[in-house]
């Protein structure tokens, strides 16, 4: 084969190679979407310690050892599903520049409703895991940069040295535990939850 033959050779094989490895990428990326997928719906559903890269591995459809060779250990596991879903939140409360105090509770609402309740059940289990922990840990921090973002006018209108309480205060309003009182434990609807929190909040001012 002379040297024009070759590189037409080579050529007219690269576009095959670019596809197979485009190919295989997209399997992997797959087959890393279905671990994932499954991990969140067992640690959604039991408590951390009866998790199983077994099950795991069963409702994704591969093997115990991808399951290892794509994530390590189950504890590993956990960190990826739970990155993969604080982008997925962090997104969901997101709004506007600028958007008032009322869209914001709107979007918070909007996460608890689709997740409050798996957040309930990792709650329930800090004291017991210390990968449970960290995460809800996190999460309450989250929620305290939420608060000082769009709570900002009620937190400046009293005494500078009283900010942390009325930090405290506005958390203790807004947070999961509350939605859970009102929306579950009383009973009110949607609409009851934010009126009641928006009554909270708004105590903060004559504070």
């Amino acid at each position: 084969m002379n040297m024009t033959s070759h590189i037409s050779s080579v050529a007219g094989d690269t576009p095959k190679r670019t596809y197979r490895m485009t190919a295989r990428a997209k399997t992997a990326r797959a087959t890393g979407e279905a671990i994932l997928n499954a991990a969140l719906a067992e640690f959604e559903q039991l408590p951390f310690d009866q998790v199983t890269l077994k099950d795991i591995a069963a409702q994704s459809g591969v093997t115990i050892q991808t399951v290892i060779r794509r994530f390590g250990s189950k504890e590993q596991l956990f960190e990826a599903v739970a990155q993969r879903e604080r982008q997925r939140i962090t997104a969901s409360r997101a709004v506007v520049e600028g958007a008032d105090l009322e869209t914001a509770l709107r979007a918070l609402l909007d996460h608890y409703e689709q997740d409050g309740n798996v957040i309930l059940h990792l709650v329930a289990q800090e004291h017991h895991s210390a990968h449970v922990r960290e995460v809800v840990r996190e999460g309450r921090l989250v929620h305290r940069e939420w608060v000082e973002k769009h709570c900002g006018d009620l937190l400046s209108k009293g005494p500078s040295q009283d900010r942390e309480l009325r930090i405290h205060a506005a958390i203790a309003a807004t947070d999961l535990g509350t939605w859970k009182l009102l929306r579950r434990d009383l009973g009110l609807d949607r609409e009851g939850v934010a009126a009641v929190m928006v009554t909270l909040l708004n105590g903060l001012e004559k504070s």
